[in-house]
């Protein structure tokens, strides 16, 4: 059965790939622009971020799906309400308890448990649309939960905090940002192949 899907994994693994990590850098954009629509309307930031990059990486993600497994646009709806909703919460938070900062806003710790909830959200519910296609589709919700953390984590690992000052810290930075959907992209592609070849 290995031998028979490989010729055809490796074409899907690439535009997997490639439409994860132009999903993240167009949310970076996104971000930008919700997060201003966002300070208009007196809205806490962080909500821009979940909802930006999940719809981003979900919509070009589903237009590759769609055609590897026939996925609706609920793989989409999936990672837009998923992500969202951590950080929608976090903002609610942090607009009616000051006492716990860590817990809401840009600290590392909120940023990251955010990722976490909705990355947990996203695989809970995409699986649902595996589990026709695949024996595996548990394993979906953790290969989509690692992703997103390991996404998360290695941009802020390697990101300059602050402003940098330095041109190799700005490069650096701008190195970051690609590398968080390439991670993401490789870990989501390759489960997602392993886990169409038990189909149902």
């Amino acid at each position: 059965m290995e031998t028979e899907t490989r010729p055809s994994s490796q074409p899907f693994l690439r535009r997997w790939v490639l439409a994860t990590l132009g999903g993240w850098l167009l949310g970076v954009i996104v971000i930008v622009l919700l997060g201003e629509i966002g300070e208009l309307l007196l809205v806490g930031d962080q909500s821009s971020v979940g909802i930006g990059m999940g719809w981003t990486v979900g919509y070009l993600q589903w237009r590759v799906a769609r055609n590897w497994f026939s996925a609706t646009s609920q793989w989409m709806w999936a990672s837009v309400v998923g992500m969202g909703a951590p950080f929608l919460l976090s903002d609610t938070i942090g607009a009616l308890w000051t006492g716990a900062p860590f817990l809401v806003g840009r600290h590392y710790l909120a940023l990251h448990l955010s990722v976490a909830l909705g990355s947990l959200l996203v695989g809970l519910w995409q699986r649902r649309i595996l589990q026709s296609h695949s024996m595996r589709a548990n394993w979906w919700v953790v290969a989509c939960t690692v992703g997103w953390i390991l996404a998360a984590v290695v941009t802020t690992l390697v990101m300059v905090p602050g402003h940098p000052e330095s041109s190799l810290e700005l490069w650096r930075n701008f190195g970051a940002i690609p590398l968080g959907g390439l991670v993401l992209g490789v870990v989501t592609g390759e489960a997602l192949l392993w886990l169409l070849q038990a189909r149902q």
